[in-house]
């Protein structure tokens, strides 16, 4: 059923991390370095230039992860498929955690810098879904209980 509570959970697993896109995860302290989810930005000479390269990696991760936390809100019929979706969808999204935690690291070694709410977007998507993942095992649990009464 789609009033169901992990579905407003999914439903923030899709917010969050479409809304990784739009938010940097990374910023230099003299705020001239950027690190977004599709590309990394610096300021030369006032002008910003944009790198992509395995920066974009994240970006399609993220996009990734947010279609498959959309197709399994409306899996509501399929409990165990549901289930499989959210523990695709948790391992897709510590790919993606590591992938930035790596991309953070080897910038943080030469350019002192701080995080930015994009990396804790990421880090509140996987919780959400691994709760959404919880209350849909508790439904699962509840209907083979009934099953099992009849």
């Amino acid at each position: 059923m789609i009033q169901r509570i992990q579905t407003i959970f999914l439903f923030l697993v899709v917010v969050l991390l479409a809304g990784l896109n739009f938010f940097p995860y990374w910023q230099s302290k003299a705020g001239d370095m950027t690190l977004f989810s599709y590309g990394f930005e610096q300021i030369i000479g006032g002008k910003p230039v944009l790198e992509y390269g395995l920066y974009i990696s994240v970006s399609i991760l993220s996009g990734l992860g947010a279609l498959v936390a959309f197709i399994e809100i409306f899996m509501f019929k399929n409990r165990v498929l549901q289930m499989l979706l959210s523990v695709v969808n948790s391992f897709i999204m510590m790919i993606s955690i590591g992938l930035m935690a790596y991309l953070i690291f080897e910038l943080q070694r030469t350019v002192p810098g701080k995080f930015a709410p994009g990396s804790f977007m990421l880090a509140l998507a996987m919780f959400m879904n691994i709760l959404a993942r919880r209350f849909i095992q508790k439904d699962e649990n509840l209907v083979r209980s009934v099953d099992r009464l009849r």
